[in-house]
């Protein structure tokens, strides 16, 4: 791992390194439901928790296509590797490396398949790599869940390459009737359900599916029958056909220690700020697709 800063090198055992404190997090409500929800015995057989099976890269790399080849590379909240596998089997990537804030990394490191990878448990919020370090840094669903939107992408640039380029997924504050109803009990019930266990959270979720898909995942679908090209996903959660099609995403909104939107222009204008040299913001049907190049 040539890019940790040198603090670090002595720390590495063979392509894995926890840079995670658990005593110092013990107390820590966010850490703490941040990892009960993404990051406990995530690659275990016969899990329970979040299971992903498609890739979210390709959606974003449709956007925004990256070089066939690329020298460093960086993915910050890599979850069960589904996107860095996906890079490692279609690009040329000379050194590969990924971060989370969840002890599911280490089984990742152990995969073969990821060999070649190095792996990194650490904050976002506190990156350990040296500066100018990348060529290319992705992340899908992360900065928007951390304490600091910010400070998250700031860590993130410092460890860019002058031109070096920044693509990464945000929420999105929907302008469209149904989603803002969506948001709206989402935000009620985030406070509702802040000291509740991810087992209670869980079996409530799977309560309230039957009246989502009832009044908002079946209308989508049938407006999809009908041939809408685009309304039916103006729908929350419009892809459900059943309770398991959406209760992890339930679980990723009403579980989640913090769940920050932006509109477009409040994007841009915290890229302006955080001063890259070229920013490109796109709304797309789940939310912000973002690119920054230092």
């Amino acid at each position: 791992m040539k890019l940790l800063k040198e603090e670090f090198q002595g720390k590495v055992k063979k392509n894995f390194i926890n840079l995670i404190n658990e005593k110092q997090l013990i107390n820590d409500f966010h850490y703490e439901k941040t990892i009960n929800l993404w990051g406990k015995n995530n690659h275990k057989k016969n899990k329970t928790k979040h299971i992903a099976v498609d890739t979210h890269i390709e959606k974003v790399l449709i956007e925004y296509p990256i070089e066939d080849s690329i020298d460093n590379y960086l993915e910050i909240g890599c979850g069960e590797g589904i996107d860095v596998n996906y890079l490692q089997n279609n690009y040329k990537i000379k050194n590969t490396y990924v971060v989370d804030i969840g002890e599911n990394i280490f089984q990742l490191s152990k995969l073969d398949k990821f060999q070649g990878v190095n792996f990194c448990r650490c904050d976002c919020l506190s990156l350990p790599f040296n500066k100018s370090s990348f060529d290319v840094i992705y992340s899908y669903g992360v900065f928007h869940h951390t304490p600091s939107l910010k400070l998250s992408i700031e860590e993130a640039k410092k460890a860019l390459k002058k031109d070096g380029v920044l693509i990464f997924y945000n929420y999105i504050k929907h302008k469209n009737l149904f989603k803002r109803f969506g948001i709206f009990i989402e935000t009620i019930l985030l406070k509702l359900f802040q000291k509740k266990s991810y087992a209670h959270i869980k079996f409530l979720c799977y309560l309230m599916t039957p009246f989502i898909l009832l009044f908002f995942s079946y209308p989508a679908q049938f407006l999809k029958l009908l041939g809408s090209k685009q309304m039916y996903k103006k729908f929350p959660l419009w892809w459900g056909l059943k309770p398991n099609d959406i209760i992890l995403d339930l679980l990723d909104r009403l579980y989640a220690p913090i769940n920050l939107r932006l509109t477009k222009s409040e994007m841009i204008k915290l890229l302006q700020d955080i001063n890259f040299s070229y920013i490109e913001v796109r709304e797309v049907p789940d939310g912000l697709f973002c690119k920054a190049v230092k």
